[in-house]
């Protein structure tokens, strides 16, 4: 896999996370309905932010972009399948999405760091540092509610 197309499922997969977590804000019930609602906002509009700037970095590389339903269905690694659960299979399904996510960032650096595109490097870094946090949140909601 090259960089453009390690962006490209990036992106999709980036894309397919936001819509997810968007759709756990709309629909998320119970006693931490309050805490979960403002969590899963702060995620899907730092995801959102980032849709454009994955865009562009594949641009950057002078390749088109992809994104449409069809490729966010065969290249994300994010399931889509979006069902109404009770708020800790909420909470579980987007730790797990956000340990997909890390090792895709993990892959995509390694991707970079080998054709030497110190931007993208230091981009999927901070990404990564916003998915780590993210997934330490979100472990500390499992073990309360454990």
């Amino acid at each position: 896999m090259d960089l453009t197309q390690a962006l490209t499922v990036l992106l999709n997969s980036n894309f397919v996370l936001y819509t997810k977590t968007h759709s756990y804000h709309w629909n998320i019930t119970g006693p931490l309905f309050h805490e979960l609602h403002h969590m899963f906002e702060d995620q899907y509009n730092n995801l959102w932010e980032n849709v454009d700037t994955i865009a562009e970095k594949v641009r950057q590389l002078d390749a088109p972009v992809r994104i449409t339903p069809e490729t966010q269905k065969s290249l994300s690694i994010i399931d889509s399948n979006v069902q109404i659960m009770e708020e800790l299979a909420y909470v579980e399904s987007l730790y797990r999405d956000h340990n997909r996510m890390i090792m895709l960032l993990n892959k995509v650096f390694d991707i970079a760091e080998a054709v030497d595109d110190q931007a993208v490097m230091n981009y999927i870094a901070e990404r990564l540092d916003f998915h780590k946090k993210t997934r330490w949140f979100l472990k500390a909601t499992l073990d309360r509610l454990a």
